[in-house]
């Protein structure tokens, strides 16, 4: 999680499914390596729907007549967003020769990539200084198309990745800092970890000087509202600056790197997510303003494939870069604990995130409501005698987000659950524990703990939405695409917005992927998007 993270960040290379002990698991971001809000790649999934002219849009706001302009104003390439992919983009771009004009949301540049830890590469200077020259980039891709169930696009991570040295390179040029390449919690030194931690240390200042001494025209609180599209190219962008007056920015090339949609929940709820019962983390501004305004320029929708960095927390309490313990770490630290449903059911077996965090969530989403289960004994382990802990507990005791009581029954009344059904649902697992065998969902026996020391407890957990990750399709040069599968001139999605690498699911098989591709898609499209000056 991690920009992010997100995520964002638990860019994880695992070559078996792996068991991490409840005292010795690493307080690692979700949004380690993920580019927090501006991510991954592009995967050009060619269909056959109706054309975009006839296509409903999410936000019907979005497709209006052509907004009125107070101005009028010229440049070669603009570029929407100053995160991770538009920082990229802008220094490509403008280092070139080009005229740029860079149009950010909010207050200030940065946007998820400042709470970004690191970033993927093979073959960086870096890593030869380190002797790590033998890493297998096929082996490497191979694994990540396989967690995928091959539901990805080959070629882009072909590119991803063999452009994954230079790039790391390229930024050292620009002066970004780094303090290591290890293997994050994977298994190659592939992990290229930013000065102190965080991208607004490492990445953010260097990469914004680099493209302020090129001649970056930088627009900060300014939204971009309309694509311009003259003959089925995009021609430029009308956006509302600081002052609230409409602009035309006419531009042979749009470059759009906004963040994604994460902050809709309308829009986060078409991909069968509960929302009622989730929180969004994520950085502001990154709503479906975005989204909406490439669908009304005849881009294709992808949001039936979009994944997501989210992590289950107690609402209320400390998020997980505050020190949070009930924040992302409940859902991967307490194997041995009990989740319920509003049913009371038990529904998952409960160590599954281990093999991948970013999966934490998913099973709950169908859910009303969800429960994390353990008595006192089970508690004590995870709490670990930290006193923080003791506090945030007592805190989410008083706002009633964490339920107590002395039997089974009573923690069913206060968790407005049937107590009958409860009851069952904890003999069943005892039974399983007391055999060595989860009969319903297969957890490990070493993980099989019985409930029954009383006090017990019910922490309320919530998703914690931060990154949607895929919004537009693209082609293999990060132009945006029709619903016939046509590539529009002039029009680049890149970051989280054009990432389709990943499908459904964040694999995170390469550390620190999602924001190789930040980089990587806004130096492509910057690339192409200068070859039609």
């Amino acid at each position: 999680m991690t920009e992010s993270t997100n995520e964002f960040e638990t860019d994880d290379i695992i070559e078996e499914p792996a068991v991490v002990a409840p005292h010795t698991i690493d307080r690692r971001g979700f949004l380690r390596g993920v580019g927090a809000t501006a991510l991954l790649g592009s995967l050009a999934a060619l269909g056959g729907c109706a054309p975009a002219a006839q296509k409903e849009p999410a936000n019907a706001e979005a497709v209006a007549e052509p907004l009125s302009v107070d101005g009028t104003e010229d440049c070669d390439i603009v570029i929407v967003g100053a995160g991770g992919s538009g920082l990229a983009a802008a220094v490509e771009a403008s280092e070139a020769g080009a005229r740029v004009i860079c149009v950010e949301r909010e207050a200030a540049a940065g946007g998820g990539e400042a709470g970004v830890e690191g970033i993927f590469a093979v073959g960086s200077r870096m890593q030869e200084q380190e002797g790590v020259t033998n890493l297998s980039t096929g082996a490497l891709i191979r694994r990540e198309l396989e967690a995928a169930q091959q539901r990805v696009n080959g070629p882009r991570y072909v590119d991803m990745v063999h452009n994954s040295g230079e790039n790391v390179n390229w930024l050292l040029d620009h002066g970004v800092t780094f303090m290591s390449v290890d293997a994050d919690n994977g298994t190659e030194k592939v992990f290229h970890r930013f000065e102190d931690d965080k991208g607004a240390v490492g990445y953010v200042p260097h990469m914004l000087k680099a493209a302020e001494d090129a001649g970056v025209d930088f627009r900060y609180n300014t939204l971009a509202k309309q694509i311009v599209m003259t003959d089925g190219k995009a021609t430029g962008v009308i956006v509302i600056d600081e002052g609230g007056k409409s602009i035309q920015i006419n531009a042979s090339s749009v470059i759009v790197a906004t963040g994604g949609f994460a902050e809709d929940f309308e829009m986060v709820s078409k991909n069968d997510i509960n929302t009622e019962d989730a929180v969004y983390v994520g950085m502001p501004g990154h709503d479906a303003t975005a989204h909406n305004m490439l669908i009304a320029a005849g881009a294709k929708d992808y949001t039936q494939n979009t994944a997501y960095l989210m992590a289950l927390a107690v609402r209320g309490l400390p998020g997980y870069f505050e020190g949070g313990k009930f924040s992302f770490l409940i859902g991967v630290a307490a194997p041995y604990s009990i989740w319920i449903n509003e049913n009371a059911e038990r529904f998952v077996n409960e160590n599954f995130s281990q093999v991948n965090a970013m999966l934490m969530t998913v099973p709950t989403w169908p859910n009303k409501k969800t429960h994390i289960l353990m008595d006192q004994a089970m508690l004590d382990i995870y709490m670990n005698g930290e006193q923080s802990a003791v506090d945030q507990l007592n805190d989410g005791l008083a706002s009633g987000e964490v339920l107590k009581a002395d039997t089974v029954e009573a923690l069913a009344q206060a968790m407005g659950v049937d107590a009958t059904a409860l009851a069952d649902t904890v003999e069943r697992y005892n039974s399983y524990c007391a055999a060595k065998d989860d009969a319903d969902y297969g957890k490990e026996a070493e993980f099989l703990m019985d409930f029954g020391t009383a006090p017990y407890y019910g922490f309320h957990v919530t998703p914690d939405v931060q990154v949607a990750i895929g919004s537009i399709q693209t082609d293999r040069n990060f132009n945006a695409i029709t619903d016939a599968g046509d590539s529009i001139e002039g029009l680049y999605v890149v970051g989280v917005e054009g990432a389709m690498l990943w499908s459904n699911i964040y694999t995170i098989n390469i550390a620190g992927g999602a924001n190789a591709n930040n980089v990587n898609s806004g130096r492509m499209a910057a690339k192409h998007a200068l070859s039609r000056l």
